[in-house]
């Protein structure tokens, strides 16, 4: 009888861990560079994954990341290994989310506004923990957050929604006025924002086009941003234009309007990217392009540049890129840092190819797991 009991308890147990998955997912960049990391590099993590089948449609999940060993020779040096502060945890079916750890903010989930409003800048997820949940209906989708502090205390309740009525797509977003927490990474962060934000907007196409409107008003500041997008498909061509008008001048150029123009090629093996923004006076520009050779082999080319030395994407660069096939891939590139407050960086961001660039020259290879 004992036996009999064991072995039901045992396949018990065995069908409990069917029903759960955990998977083991990982990366490693090992390369060299000659002027911000002045030698070799390292930067590898692991990411654990697991689900579970729960009763009536329900599915629970854990994702958590470790950083092992990371180092630039810049001063940058994480021994042996730390946490990625991604932890997240969440339950859901077919109709809602709950979601606990790193998870962005309702309002920006939801939020689709013109490109550089000035006012919509609604709190982003940088150290922060952020309880939300989520619900569809239709054409209907909802979510409500808040944060969480390391004392377990909520603060800066928000709220995000869209919806398809016909050939319009609203979206709303809205959170309230709250401070963070007084000590801590989240206090010193730049993407916490306490004041109370509104912002609706209404996007449709027609004729071809795709054109959205927003609004937005920072209730705390008294201020708002009201904006046009249209874009347009030539041929191999998109063009992108939008233009904002603020309610108040920039402090220090004095205009009160934002423009910019794109335009987007892409045909066989040729990409290219042309851009121009003058945000509140500020300009920026780029022109890039990119060439598949076939094999696994691209060569992506470009000048990043702009007026506002406190961005680090300053730059002319050219990489190559080689795919090694199974996930690994190995890159040569070289990137001139023309910003003169940041000479030496490991922030160059691309507009095609979605590079993060080291300023000098640099050869890395990559794997993922």
């Amino acid at each position: 009888m004992k036996k009999i009991l064991l072995s039901s308890a045992a396949l018990t147990l065995l069908a409990g861990a069917a029903a759960a998955e955990i998977t083991w997912s990982g990366s490693a960049t090992i390369g060299y560079n000659d002027d911000y990391s002045d030698g070799v590099f390292v930067d590898s993590d692991v990411d654990i994954n697991a689900t579970a089948e729960l009763n009536n449609g329900w599915t629970a999940s854990l994702t958590y990341g470790i950083e092992l060993d990371n180092f630039d020779n810049n001063g940058a040096t994480d021994n042996y290994w730390s946490e990625d502060e991604n932890l997240t945890i969440s339950v859901s079916n077919d109709m809602y989310t709950l979601t606990y750890g790193d998870t962005e903010y309702a309002a920006v989930s939801y939020w689709n506004g013109v490109s550089d409003m000035a006012f919509d800048g609604f709190s982003e997820v940088d150290d922060e923990q952020v309880l939300k949940l989520d619900a569809k209906f239709d054409m209907f989708s909802a979510g409500l957050s808040t944060a969480v502090d390391r004392d377990g205390q909520t603060y800066q309740l928000g709220f995000g929604a869209t919806a398809t009525l016909g050939m319009v797509d609203l979206s709303v977003a809205y959170q309230e006025e709250d401070a963070a927490p007084a000590t801590g990474d989240i206090a010193a962060n730049g993407d916490y924002n306490g004041n109370e934000i509104f912002g609706i907007s209404a996007g449709t196409s027609f004729g071809g086009a795709d054109i959205l409107v927003a609004y937005a008003k920072d209730n705390t500041a008294d201020e708002d941003s009201i904006g046009i997008q249209v874009s347009y498909p030539v041929g191999p061509v998109t063009l992108t234009g939008y233009y904002v008008s603020e309610s108040v001048a920039s402090a220090t150029y004095g205009d009160d309007y934002t423009y910019g123009l794109t335009a987007a090629y892409a045909d066989g093996p040729i990409e290219i990217l042309a851009h121009y923004e003058s945000a509140r006076g500020e300009e920026e520009y780029n022109l890039e392009g990119s060439y598949d050779f076939g094999m696994g082999l691209v060569v992506t080319a470009g000048y990043i540049d702009g007026d506002d030395d406190t961005d680090n994407d300053f730059a002319s660069y050219i990489v190559a890129e080689y795919d090694l096939g199974g996930g690994a891939s190995f890159l040569a590139s070289y990137a001139d840092a023309n910003s003169t407050a940041a000479e030496m960086t490991d922030d160059i961001d691309t507009g095609l190819g979605g590079y993060e660039l080291y300023s000098g020259a640099t050869l890395a290879l990559s794997l993922s797991f």
